[in-house]
């Protein structure tokens, strides 16, 4: 109590030291609310920068619409874009323009996050998400493995080469292990040169789980070839156990065929299946042309031509359209010059007018560029061809003939180039 008493005395005594201790307590508090401030306000800058940041990678990002990932029902971009109401109309438009139509659409693995810019109409996918996805594909596959697969190191069965699967691809979409990673298997650098369009019809596939090296028994193939050759007597049953390279090659053995039995259409047809294409049944390259003829909103055969096979399979290497017909045979002679520094052999040749249409594929015979189609043959190389059926002509006359036929009709002639890409139809 004394001591209290004593201090109060001297605080009242004392102005100047009271003076001092209101000065200190307001300075303490004024600096208290300072430093709050200044706190507040940098969390309010920080907030803000971290905004604006934030704003500024969503406008960078904003350019690309995100259409999904690759994964269950849909394991292709196609089906991503088909999948989108706004863009399903220009699926194929979109897949084929310029700036998208050489890519490796077939090569993206699964869980790949596909982006779409609307201004450019590119196609694009994060090779981050690839290699998360990949590592995800890898651990999903070891804990999901059957029975089958508990051998690190072992080579199993896929199946065999036949009518209903003609490709690899086909037996590897087939096994729930390896569907999600077919093209990488395929195209990985122990599997990408093997030749896997030279395998016969009823050989079997083998896989090496770990290395995932695709493998077939050659003294099997050559002796079940011989076999097939012993029962087989007809050209054309023969060449159809061994899958051509070449579409030429793959389209000789119909020779003769009368035009009623094999149109030049369905010629070009059964030389893809000879090379090992699926053209026939669901998820086949006629379901694919129909499906695009809706989309287009045309008949559903209106892609059942040699250019729709192109556009779905190749590219295109000559395109010309003729809408004005002066001299035939200086322009037949200008366009063959033309399409000779370009061409190859076994490439999809098409002539369409407004009212009729017509393929076939290009091949030479010694130092002559040919024309191996099914129609009428007016200049054919061979004495005894049809009249009306599946022949080889001479490839300049054939164009002379189409110039000569657009000018009778007074019609627009188109001809069309196209080169199938074999990494397309692993």
């Amino acid at each position: 109590m004394q001591v209290e008493n004593s201090m109060n005395q001297r605080i009242a005594s004392d102005n100047s030291p009271k003076i001092s201790v209101q000065n200190k307590a307001y300075s303490s508090n004024a600096l208290a609310l300072q430093n709050n401030f200044n706190q507040h306000l940098s969390q309010k800058i920080d907030t803000f920068s971290t905004n604006q940041v934030s704003t500024l990678s969503i406008n960078e990002k904003s350019s690309n619409i995100k259409l999904g990932a690759l994964s269950g029902n849909q394991t292709t971009v196609a089906q991503l874009l088909l999948a989108n109401p706004e863009l399903k109309s220009k699926t194929w438009s979109i897949i084929h323009n310029p700036i998208n139509k050489n890519k490796a659409f077939h090569q993206i693995s699964a869980g790949k996050d596909i982006f779409y810019n609307p201004k450019t109409q590119e196609l694009s996918w994060s090779e981050v998400n690839s290699r998360q996805s990949t590592t995800i594909s890898k651990n999903a596959l070891a804990g999901t493995a059957t029975a089958s697969l508990s051998i690190s190191h072992q080579k199993i069965a896929l199946g065999q080469i036949n009518q209903e699967n003609p490709t690899i691809s086909n037996l590897l979409s087939q096994q729930s292990n390896f569907k999600a990673q077919r093209w990488n298997i395929i195209h990985s650098d122990i599997n990408k040169n093997k030749a896997f369009t030279n395998i016969p019809n009823n050989t079997t596939i083998y896989i090496d789980t770990k290395t995932k090296e695709l493998s077939w028994n050659h003294s099997t193939q050559i002796a079940e070839t011989k076999t097939q050759s012993q029962k087989e007597t007809s050209p054309a049953s023969t060449q159809s156990t061994l899958l051509a390279r070449k579409l030429d090659d793959a389209v000789k053995p119909y020779m003769g065929t009368d035009y009623k039995h094999l149109d030049c259409y369905t010629l070009v047809v059964n030389g893809l299946e000879n090379m090992g294409i699926r053209y026939r049944g669901r998820g086949s390259l006629s379901s694919q042309l129909q499906q695009r003829a809706q989309l287009d909103g045309r008949a559903n055969n209106a892609y059942f031509t040699g250019e729709g096979i192109t556009e779905a399979l190749g590219d295109k290497i000559y395109s010309k359209a003729i809408s004005s017909i002066n001299n035939i045979d200086k322009q037949s002679k200008d366009i063959f010059q033309e399409m000779k520094n370009l061409m190859k052999k076994g490439d999809i040749l098409s002539f369409s007018l407004q009212t009729k249409g017509h393929t076939g594929v290009i091949s030479q015979s010694k130092d002559q560029w040919t024309y191996i189609n099914s129609g009428r043959l007016d200049n054919s190389i061979n004495s005894n061809s049809p009249k009306h059926g599946v022949g080889e002509e001479t490839l300049i006359n054939e164009i002379n003939n189409w110039i000569k036929l657009a000018q009778q009709r007074k019609e627009a002639l188109q001809i069309t180039v196209g080169r199938i890409d074999k990494e397309k139809i692993a």
